[in-house]
């Protein structure tokens, strides 16, 4: 967690040891920020607005009406309809070990006048609308929407005189992420099933199929029937990486798959996945994971 944000949790006042709120409001949003010290089960909870609800440290186990339940971890976020009720449970948090998230309620007309700046100027390349879905299912934020949660709280409780001019601007900031967030877990979750009527889809599931390859960029905006520039744009736009980064990305993974599951040394695995050398597969591995491949074949 930002060590800013953890000091606006030291420096709040605390008043009951299980969900204490702290309190934010502009024009665009109310921000409240959690706090549970005690192990709780069952604490039942629920919003009057739509809300992104954000987790910052500790766990939490979230059960809903639905009968959807999971773990809830830092990192992960939720969209939640406006009176969604839920039941929580704090199995580790403690004094010295809290557990803690963020609530984030937008204003409804800033939501709209986002959609429709962003279906206008930056549609989608299945033309279907941008939409801020509310459901019970989580999704990992990415490093642009992480970033946008951590400004707009330090923003939102600053005493900058010029906190509410600028938290229109990162309020619409963060909903841009937030939507490219969703749309980049959804894509990458449901690649199979989506990949026969959308392109995106299909070029990230020819990405995965031939990680073993040098692939081009054209080689695959052109299997996705899309010129280099145009997919190059609408993949960065949705995914929140150039095609040029997935596909390392990919190659990544497949590495540690490898590291784990066999006996292959660095050189072999490195030729295995098309990198020119071994030094460079070293190299972007270390970039990525911040370990050597040996270092993390040690570590597991």
């Amino acid at each position: 967690m930002n060590t800013s944000i953890r000091k606006i949790y030291e420096e709040g006042k605390v008043v009951t040891p299980i969900e204490n709120q702290l309190s934010f409001r502009t024009n665009e949003m109310d921000l409240h920020l959690f706090e549970t010290k005690t192990r709780t089960f069952g604490f039942e909870l629920a919003f009057d607005e739509i809300s992104l609800i954000t987790m910052l440290s500790g766990k939490k186990v979230m059960h809903f009406e639905t009968g959807n339940s999971f773990e809830f971890l830092p990192e992960e976020s939720l969209v939640l309809d406006k009176s969604q009720a839920m039941s929580i449970d704090f199995p580790d948090a403690e004094n010295q070990n809290p557990t803690r998230c963020m609530a984030l309620i937008i204003s409804p007309d800033e939501v709209k006048d986002t959609l429709l700046l962003l279906n206008e100027y930056a549609p989608k390349v299945d033309n279907s609308d941008w939409t801020l879905d509310s459901s019970t299912v989580k999704f990992e934020n990415d490093i642009i929407l992480s970033k946008n949660i951590e400004k707009i709280i330090l923003l939102a409780s600053s005493n900058s005189e010029y906190r509410e001019t600028l938290s229109k601007l990162t309020t619409k900031e963060l909903i841009i992420s937030l939507l490219q967030s969703k749309a980049r877990n959804l894509l990458l979750a449901k690649t199979h099933s989506l990949s026969g009527n959308n392109q995106l889809a299909f070029a990230i599931e020819y990405i995965r199929k031939n990680s073993d390859k040098n692939l081009s960029v054209e080689e695959i905006a052109d299997k996705a029937y899309m010129s280099k520039s145009t997919f190059h744009r609408h993949f960065k736009r949705e995914i929140g990486v150039t095609p040029s980064e997935f596909i390392l990305m990919e190659k990544i993974k497949k590495a540690k798959f490898l590291l784990k599951s066999t006996k292959n040394s660095v050189a072999e695995i490195a030729y295995s996945l098309a990198f020119a050398s071994p030094s460079l597969f070293i190299k972007h591995f270390k970039t990525l994971t911040g370990l050597t491949p040996l270092k993390y074949k040690q570590q597991i």
